[in-house]
Protein backbone atom coordinates (compact mmCIF):
# COMPACT_ATOMS: atom_id res chain seq x y z
CA UNK A 1 0.00 0.00 0.00
CA UNK A 2 3.10 2.35 0.68
CA UNK A 3 4.12 2.11 -2.70
CA UNK A 4 1.38 2.69 -4.26
CA UNK A 5 1.08 5.57 -2.01
CA UNK A 6 4.60 7.01 -3.06
CA UNK A 7 3.57 5.83 -7.05
CA UNK A 8 0.43 8.40 -6.69
CA UNK A 9 2.50 10.62 -4.58
CA UNK A 10 5.01 11.10 -7.10
CA UNK A 11 2.94 11.41 -10.02
CA UNK A 12 0.87 14.17 -8.43
CA UNK A 13 3.74 15.83 -7.22
CA UNK A 14 3.44 19.40 -9.07
CA UNK A 15 -0.21 19.42 -7.81
CA UNK A 16 -0.20 21.67 -4.85
CA UNK A 17 0.05 25.39 -3.80
CA UNK A 18 -3.75 26.65 -4.74
CA UNK A 19 -3.14 28.79 -2.42
CA UNK A 20 -6.11 30.71 -4.53
CA UNK A 21 -8.51 28.76 -2.74
CA UNK A 22 -7.52 30.04 0.50
CA UNK A 23 -10.77 31.45 2.68
CA UNK A 24 -8.96 34.76 2.80
CA UNK A 25 -8.51 35.15 -1.26
CA UNK A 26 -12.40 35.21 -1.13
CA UNK A 27 -14.98 37.95 -1.57
CA UNK A 28 -15.44 39.13 1.65
CA UNK A 29 -11.40 39.69 2.41
CA UNK A 30 -11.18 42.65 -0.82
CA UNK A 31 -10.69 44.99 1.35
CA UNK A 32 -8.66 43.57 4.19
CA UNK A 33 -6.45 41.69 2.25
CA UNK A 34 -3.33 41.50 4.86
CA UNK A 35 -3.89 40.20 8.10
CA UNK A 36 -4.56 42.36 11.18
CA UNK A 37 -3.96 40.47 13.89
CA UNK A 38 -1.63 37.90 15.66
CA UNK A 39 -2.21 34.28 15.77
CA UNK A 40 0.25 32.70 18.17
CA UNK A 41 0.47 28.68 18.77
CA UNK A 42 2.02 28.53 22.68
CA UNK A 43 2.02 24.47 21.62
CA UNK A 44 4.27 24.51 18.58
CA UNK A 45 5.81 27.82 17.91
CA UNK A 46 6.22 30.50 15.61
CA UNK A 47 3.94 30.60 12.23
CA UNK A 48 6.26 28.41 9.58
CA UNK A 49 7.11 25.53 12.39
CA UNK A 50 7.11 22.20 11.81
CA UNK A 51 4.12 20.27 13.50
CA UNK A 52 5.51 17.79 15.32
CA UNK A 53 3.78 14.24 15.07
CA UNK A 54 1.86 14.29 18.33
CA UNK A 55 -0.36 16.43 16.25
CA UNK A 56 -0.72 14.37 13.34
CA UNK A 57 -3.22 12.09 12.07
CA UNK A 58 -0.47 9.40 13.31
CA UNK A 59 -0.57 10.23 17.10
CA UNK A 60 -2.81 12.20 19.26
CA UNK A 61 -4.25 14.48 16.24
CA UNK A 62 -5.06 16.62 19.13
CA UNK A 63 -6.12 20.44 18.19
CA UNK A 64 -3.21 22.60 18.67
CA UNK A 65 -4.01 25.51 21.09
CA UNK A 66 -4.14 28.83 19.65
CA UNK A 67 -4.42 32.19 21.31
CA UNK A 68 -5.35 35.41 20.02
CA UNK A 69 -6.19 39.14 21.04
CA UNK A 70 -9.07 40.43 22.50
CA UNK A 71 -11.90 41.10 20.49
CA UNK A 72 -13.36 44.41 21.94
CA UNK A 73 -10.65 47.06 20.51
CA UNK A 74 -11.19 45.35 17.44
CA UNK A 75 -14.52 45.56 16.99
CA UNK A 76 -15.34 41.98 16.82
CA UNK A 77 -18.53 40.39 18.30
CA UNK A 78 -17.86 36.88 17.04
CA UNK A 79 -14.69 34.67 15.92
CA UNK A 80 -14.81 32.59 13.05
CA UNK A 81 -12.00 29.52 12.88
CA UNK A 82 -10.99 27.73 9.55
CA UNK A 83 -8.74 25.10 9.02
CA UNK A 84 -7.43 24.62 5.05
CA UNK A 85 -4.52 22.58 3.30
CA UNK A 86 -3.34 24.17 0.00
CA UNK A 87 -1.12 21.93 -1.06
CA UNK A 88 -3.09 19.11 -1.38
CA UNK A 89 -3.06 17.17 -4.79
CA UNK A 90 -6.66 18.44 -5.40
CA UNK A 91 -8.25 21.42 -7.39
CA UNK A 92 -8.72 23.36 -4.08
CA UNK A 93 -7.83 23.32 -0.42
CA UNK A 94 -8.87 20.64 1.37
CA UNK A 95 -10.70 22.82 4.11
CA UNK A 96 -9.79 20.39 7.67
CA UNK A 97 -12.28 22.25 10.16
CA UNK A 98 -14.28 25.20 10.29
CA UNK A 99 -15.28 26.89 13.26
CA UNK A 100 -18.29 29.53 13.58
CA UNK A 101 -20.29 31.02 16.63
CA UNK A 102 -17.33 31.50 18.16
CA UNK A 103 -17.91 33.97 21.14
CA UNK A 104 -16.00 37.26 21.04
CA UNK A 105 -15.11 36.67 24.43
CA UNK A 106 -13.03 34.23 23.57
CA UNK A 107 -8.93 34.29 23.48
CA UNK A 108 -8.11 31.41 21.85
CA UNK A 109 -8.81 27.26 22.15
CA UNK A 110 -7.48 24.49 22.99
CA UNK A 111 -8.04 20.58 22.15
CA UNK A 112 -10.66 20.64 25.32
CA UNK A 113 -12.52 22.81 23.11
CA UNK A 114 -13.00 20.62 19.82
CA UNK A 115 -15.28 17.86 22.46
CA UNK A 116 -18.19 17.07 20.07
CA UNK A 117 -21.60 17.62 22.42
CA UNK A 118 -23.49 16.58 19.38
CA UNK A 119 -25.90 18.21 17.05
CA UNK A 120 -22.52 20.35 15.47
CA UNK A 121 -21.65 21.85 18.58
CA UNK A 122 -18.66 21.77 20.33
CA UNK A 123 -17.36 21.56 24.17
CA UNK A 124 -15.79 25.32 23.40
CA UNK A 125 -19.47 26.44 23.34
CA UNK A 126 -19.51 27.13 19.17
CA UNK A 127 -20.13 24.97 16.37
CA UNK A 128 -18.40 22.88 13.44
CA UNK A 129 -18.91 23.20 10.00
CA UNK A 130 -18.41 20.06 7.22
CA UNK A 131 -14.80 18.89 6.34
CA UNK A 132 -13.72 16.60 3.80
CA UNK A 133 -13.95 13.70 6.25
CA UNK A 134 -17.25 14.90 7.92
CA UNK A 135 -15.56 14.87 11.61
CA UNK A 136 -14.85 17.70 13.80
CA UNK A 137 -11.26 18.14 12.77
CA UNK A 138 -9.04 16.35 9.89
CA UNK A 139 -5.12 16.19 11.29
CA UNK A 140 -2.33 17.17 9.41
CA UNK A 141 -1.95 13.43 7.06
CA UNK A 142 -0.72 14.00 3.86
CA UNK A 143 0.48 11.60 1.18
CA UNK A 144 3.51 9.84 1.81
CA UNK A 145 6.09 11.30 -0.03
CA UNK A 146 4.19 14.10 -1.62
CA UNK A 147 6.67 16.61 0.53
CA UNK A 148 5.11 19.46 2.70
CA UNK A 149 2.01 20.55 3.36
CA UNK A 150 1.52 24.10 4.60
CA UNK A 151 -1.79 23.88 6.98
CA UNK A 152 -3.13 27.17 7.20
CA UNK A 153 -5.41 28.11 10.77
CA UNK A 154 -7.05 31.40 9.86
CA UNK A 155 -9.13 33.32 12.52
CA UNK A 156 -11.73 35.55 11.26
CA UNK A 157 -13.18 38.70 13.27
CA UNK A 158 -16.45 39.77 12.40
CA UNK A 159 -18.34 42.67 12.92
CA UNK A 160 -21.66 40.93 13.77
CA UNK A 161 -23.06 36.99 15.04
CA UNK A 162 -23.30 34.72 12.00
CA UNK A 163 -26.83 34.87 10.43
CA UNK A 164 -26.72 30.64 10.78
CA UNK A 165 -30.58 30.72 9.52
CA UNK A 166 -30.70 28.38 6.52
CA UNK A 167 -27.13 26.41 7.13
CA UNK A 168 -27.06 22.98 6.31
CA UNK A 169 -26.01 20.38 8.94
CA UNK A 170 -23.17 20.42 8.89
CA UNK A 171 -22.69 24.47 7.63
CA UNK A 172 -20.58 23.96 4.79
CA UNK A 173 -17.78 26.30 3.44
CA UNK A 174 -19.75 28.10 0.69
CA UNK A 175 -22.50 28.84 3.10
CA UNK A 176 -20.32 30.65 5.64
CA UNK A 177 -18.20 32.28 3.24
CA UNK A 178 -21.19 33.78 1.85
CA UNK A 179 -22.68 35.01 5.35
CA UNK A 180 -19.52 37.01 6.16
CA UNK A 181 -19.41 39.34 3.31
CA UNK A 182 -19.11 42.97 5.14
CA UNK A 183 -18.79 41.54 8.16
CA UNK A 184 -14.99 40.64 8.19
CA UNK A 185 -13.37 43.50 10.59
CA UNK A 186 -9.80 41.85 11.81
CA UNK A 187 -8.13 38.40 10.91
CA UNK A 188 -5.02 36.63 10.93
CA UNK A 189 -2.88 33.00 10.24
CA UNK A 190 -0.64 30.79 11.51
CA UNK A 191 0.55 28.50 9.09
CA UNK A 192 2.09 25.07 10.18
CA UNK A 193 4.49 22.57 8.37
CA UNK A 194 3.89 18.80 8.07
CA UNK A 195 5.39 16.69 6.02
CA UNK A 196 5.22 12.34 5.37
CA UNK A 197 7.91 10.88 4.58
Amino acid sequence: MEFVERILSWALKARRGHDAGLLFKTKPFTALSEPTLALESPDIGDSGSKIPPKYSFFETGHFPTFKWPEAEPLGVKEWLLIVEDPDAPLAEPVTHGIYYSISASKTGVSYEDFEDLGDFKLKGGFKYGLNRRKTVYIPPRGMLGHGPHRYFYQIVGLSEALDTAGFSSPATREEVVSKIDGKVVAWGQWIGVWERT
